[in-house]
Order: structure tokens, then C-alpha cells, then sequence
């Protein structure tokens, strides 16, 4: 399993430690631990023009999941694409990140692992168009990223 890292913004510092981490447990607790993926973050500015080229929605958002695969639910897939081991890519505004931190009173760190947990469940086939599907998305992302705050020693509140 590889977790490639890309940080294209230089607003807040990365703890790819933690990141790589969360992402290794939800790829096992998936059955996917051998897959491959990559995690970006990068500003506003461009994960807007990534919304606007293949989602038609002219705004920044918080976070973007571009499967390799057909993703039919959890954990059923097909490939699409590329070698069957890559998953695909999660691309996280950190710019929302801080926003959103900030809004909910929760670290910025806090932020962002949740919404690199979101980004990769949805990679793994999960979703949040209905509502019970969007109870266990929300489940399962705030158990990953409390995990991973809590082995790094976080806190819940805002501190960043």
C-alpha cells in the first residue's frame, strides 16, 4: 500500500504522519490495504477549478474523492483504470479546512483528518445521498479522525 502526499499550499503544516496513518486504518478496516491512493491539499483557488472542470460548480469546496474505480457501494468496485491496486485521489482545500474548523470549534488538524477520512471512504464506495447512508459516512469519519487526534495526543476543541 502507497499513500503519495502532495502538499500544494503552503497555509498550514501537514502532519503526513498522522494522514498516512488514518489512511492505512481505513483502507484495512475496508479490506483494501493494499491499495494505492494519494491525498492533496492544496488552496481554494485550486480545488475550485478542479470542481468547475469535472463536477460543473463554479466554488471552492472542502474536499474532492476521484475514484479509479466504479464504485457501485462499500466496498464493491470495478476498475476503470490504471493498475487494480489504485484506489484514486482525494484532493482537500485547506483553505475550507480552516473555515470549517472554525464554524464546528474544532482544531484545524481535527478538520483535516476528518476530511481525509471522508475523501477516502468515498474512494471506498461510500456515500451520503441518502439519509442513512449519510449517518454511517459521518459515523465512520468522525471515529477515524478521533483516532487519529487521539494518537497524536489532540485535543477536540479549537486550538489552532
Amino acid at each position: 500500500m502507497a499513500t503519495d502526499i502532495i502538499d500544494k499550499q503552503k497555509t498550514i503544516k501537514i502532519d503526513r504522519r498522522s494522514v498516512r496513518r488514518l489512511v492505512e486504518r481505513v483502507l484495512a478496516d475496508h479490506g483494501s490495504d493494499e491499495s494505492d491512493l494519494s491525498i492533496v491539499f492544496a488552496n481554494d483557488a485550486f480545488v475550485r477549478e478542479l470542481n468547475l472542470a469535472y463536477r460543473k460548480a463554479d466554488r471552492p469546496t472542502d474536499v474532492l474523492a476521484f475514484a479509479m474505480r466504479d464504485v457501485v457501494g462499500p466496498g464493491e468496485t470495478s476498475v476503470v483504470e490504471g493498475p487494480e491496486s489504485v484506489l484514486g485521489d482525494v484532493v482537500i482545500s485547506v483553505d475550507r479546512a480552516k473555515v470549517q474548523s472554525r464554524r464546528f470549534r474544532r482544531t484545524v488538524e481535527h478538520e483535516i483528518l476528518k476530511l481525509v477520512a471522508h475523501g477516502v471512504l468515498h474512494l471506498l464506495g461510500h456515500d451520503h445521498e441518502r439519509a442513512g447512508e449519510k449517518r454511517e459516512m459521518r459515523r465512520l469519519e468522525n471515529r477515524y479522525a478521533r483516532e487519529a487526534l487521539a494518537a497524536l495526543g489532540g485535543k477536540e476543541r479549537q486550538g489552532s
